[in-house]
């Protein structure tokens, strides 16, 4: 049996490039009736018509694949919607990466950005308003989707917005949305779509997102809760225990036994985990005061000869900060460095003891409690 399937190429999008290997890998996003897809694939440099072509081949045997995987007695002919003019836009996309990367590697090196990245193909409206309005959701979630990617945060929710109008309940609408809102540190609007999320995708990812949001607004027994679910209910149990222990640090309590417990179980688990995925941002509560300090201050304290050292580190986010774009200033909290010197002693997570040097902080300078 055969059918036809009418499959719409969104966007391309040049993520990598190699001079020296002559090869450049482009993401490329497409969809078809509730089905979307984001992938990628590498290519040689070459003529752009044929690089055209053989993004074009992959579109179309990508979707044949995965519509064959879910009939497999049935061939499908796949028609890119709007072939006549997807073709030459996607010639003149590999054109001007193609010109770009012969300059830019004639240069010796002078120039190694490529300006030509990214192509979306309904950008025009008399492209876009042609397309049903199903598919008008996948090219604003697709659109969100590649500015998370180049974590433009606020311009993605943008996207997103337009996108919750037509299907509010799509699960990675609500997953990306959550994200966004997240890194932006609007917890509060991030926690529909998270809560969305969950219920319709329930898993280790959906539920830890969702603890996560609740932990930054101080709903502690909720996210306790799913923790608590996590444990039960799924084998990855030293992620729930790994999420008591950013917990009861984000309270102020005593959160070393639980990764103790992790590490005894599987140190390399641990070390990996903090090394990528601990917070050290502090939430402000009544029970505690935190200490804020300038870089000059908390580079004396931790051993420092120059403000400079610290805050190279602290920009390459190797120790927690928080950077003012507007005055263009860096401020760090003692408890919070105290954590991170605490965790890569005891963890041993880059192989080096780390020290304070309260005595080298001035009068003023030194902690109530010190």
């Amino acid at each position: 049996m055969e059918e036809q399937k009418d499959v719409y190429l969104l966007s391309c999008y040049l993520k990598k490039w190699s001079y020296v290997e002559n090869k450049m890998t482009v993401n490329y996003s497409i969809c078809w009736d509730g089905h979307y897809q984001r992938r990628h694939k590498e290519f040689r440099l070459g003529n752009a018509v044929a690089l055209a072509g053989e993004l074009l081949g992959q579109v179309m045997k990508d979707a044949r694949y995965i519509l064959s995987r879910n009939e497999p007695d049935v061939y499908w002919h796949i028609n890119i919607f709007n072939y006549n003019d997807v073709k030459p836009k996607t010639i003149s996309f590999f054109s001007k990466i193609v010109k770009e990367f012969k300059n830019n590697k004639r240069s010796n090196g002078k120039s190694r950005m490529i300006m030509a990245r990214s192509l979306d193909f309904f950008y025009n409206d008399v492209d876009y308003n042609q397309l049903p309005d199903d598919i008008k959701f996948y090219v604003h979630l697709n659109r969100g989707m590649n500015k998370v990617n180049g974590e433009l945060w606020s311009n993605a929710i943008m996207d997103f917005n337009i996108a919750k109008r037509m299907n509010p309940d799509h699960v990675l609408l609500n997953k990306y949305m959550g994200l966004a809102y997240s890194k932006l540190g609007e917890f509060e609007k991030a926690l529909e779509p998270m809560e969305l999320y969950a219920q319709s995708h329930p898993g280790v990812p959906s539920l830890t997102a969702l603890a996560q949001a609740y932990i930054h607004l101080g709903e502690f027994e909720k996210a306790d809760q799913i923790f608590q679910e996590i444990a039960d209910n799924y084998d990855e149990k030293e992620l729930a225990l790994f999420g008591r222990a950013h917990l009861a640090y984000k309270q102020g309590k005593d959160y070393l036994p639980f990764l103790e417990e992790l590490f005894e179980h599987d140190p390399e688990w641990l070390q990996e985990k903090l090394k990528n995925d601990w917070e050290y941002k502090l939430l402000p509560a009544s029970n505690r005061t935190l200490t804020e300090w300038n870089a000059s201050t908390a580079a004396r304290y931790m051993g420092f000869d120059r403000p400079f050292d610290l805050t190279r580190k602290a920009f390459s986010h190797e120790i927690p900060c928080y950077f003012d774009h507007d005055k263009g200033t860096v401020r760090f909290v003692k408890e919070e460095l105290d954590c991170w010197i605490t965790l890569r002693n005891r963890f041993n997570l880059d192989g080096l003891t780390y020290e304070v040097y309260e005595d080298k902080l001035l009068p003023e300078e030194r902690p109530v409690n010190a």
